[in-house]
């Protein structure tokens, strides 16, 4: 991992976004080439008749602030639904609920306690079911019709990064979401999409852009840390994917294919071993880790491998995907992707990797003199990839 390190001075992080979402830069990386840019300039930088792929998973309100009888603040962050176990029940769920969670200021919290949180009339508890480490299973009770996504809205505070040193504002609320934000599940914003406006998207469309939407509900594991000096020993985190069969067919035939965010991306291309794994027999509903370097790849082309999910008849592929794009990747999916900025020694720098090769530190370099602003509500590229 020493290899992917670099200096990213504090100040370079942005912790706010700016005024408009469209006023950020965009680096253009292009077979060696570096060009700056305002984010505008997308829709002239993008090919006339391509398409682009964009994830519209919507941020829920993951962080809840709750007390104990004695007044002590309990912080929960909501990792995944247990029971009801889908995204979508769980939101919809009323009076009761159990997730698995990440506990602050919890370690007198006991086995079987329950803590509470009232608020204009409404009232909520939660009760510590089974404490294993950092992770924790909750079950959460409001004895009312409103479903769970609604007392999130009222109880809960959007989850920012933890390298955004500081509490969530109201503007958070609607600046730490895409525009085109639609399918509530997760837990930190496909950042990559922060930058696209109304008028852009609108733009994109004179321009004969098409422009599709996929489903990846981000987890709390996009911020884990590699494990140790080796990304081979790292344990990848799943995400759940959903695609509309609509998507697979037009993927089956398009070409120029981009894509909006790392997201975007291992989903596009999970969408691939979720074939080669029903070619091998195995279950199409989940990728796991290491299927790409495990698993014999029968497929010529991104194309076929699209062709071969349209004939297993779904109207929706969903999996659970754990797959980890290494340096050692070969991408099948897309010809560039829109991307931020990221952290040194973290797995989405490994996708960078993937797509410009050892280029990745001239265009770290590069950004860091041109003082653009990293991580989530920083700055933007456009990167083509390299043809392996």
């Amino acid at each position: 991992m020493e290899e992917f390190d670099y200096d990213l001075p504090q100040d370079r992080i942005a912790q706010f976004p700016l005024k408009e979402r469209d006023d950020s830069k965009l680096l253009c990386y292009r077979d060696g080439t570096i060009i700056d840019h305002s984010f505008k300039d997308i829709v002239s930088l993008l090919p006339a008749g391509s398409t682009l792929v964009m994830n519209n998973t919507k941020v829920i309100n993951a962080r809840l602030f709750m007390y104990r009888e004695t007044g002590a603040k309990i912080q929960l962050f909501l990792l995944a639904p247990v029971q009801p176990k889908s995204m979508e029940e769980v939101m919809s769920a009323q009076d009761t609920c159990v997730w698995n969670c990440m506990i602050g200021g919890g370690k007198r919290w006991k086995e079987g306690e329950s803590v509470s949180l009232e608020l204009e009339g409404m009232s909520m508890k939660a009760r510590l079911e089974k404490k294993e480490g950092m992770n924790s299973e909750v079950s959460f009770h409001w004895g009312s019709q409103r479903t769970f996504g609604e007392m999130l809205e009222a109880f809960g505070k959007i989850p920012l990064p933890p390298y955004m040193r500081r509490e969530a504002q109201d503007e958070d609320q609607f600046r730490y979401q895409t525009t085109y934000a639609s399918v509530e599940g997760s837990v930190a914003a496909p950042t990559a999409g922060l930058h696209f406006t109304d008028e852009v998207l609108n733009q994109l469309n004179i321009n004969h852009i098409n422009l599709e939407e996929v489903t990846l509900h981000v987890g709390a594991g996009t911020f884990k840390p590699v494990d140790g000096d080796d990304y081979k020993q790292h344990e990848m985190h799943a995400e759940w994917i959903s695609v509309r069969r609509d998507l697979i067919s037009h993927l089956s035939k398009t070409d120029n294919l981009f894509c909006v965010g790392t997201t975007s991306l291992r989903t596009l291309e999970s969408l691939y071993w979720m074939a080669v794994r029903d070619v091998s027999g195995l279950s199409s509903n989940k990728v796991e880790q290491w299927d790409p370097y495990q698993l014999k790849d029968p497929f010529n082309s991104y194309k076929e491998a699209m062709e071969h999910l349209l004939g297993l008849g779904l109207e929706r592929y969903e999996a659970d995907t754990s797959i980890m794009i290494t340096p050692e990747y070969r991408i099948r999916s897309i010809e560039g992707i829109v991307t931020n900025f990221h952290m040194p020694k973290s797995t989405l720098l490994l996708l960078v990797y993937a797509v410009v090769g050892k280029d990745w530190k001239n265009i770290y370099g590069h950004a860091l003199n041109q003082e653009y602003r990293f991580l989530s509500f920083g700055d933007s590229s456009l990167l083509f990839t390299q043809k392996k």
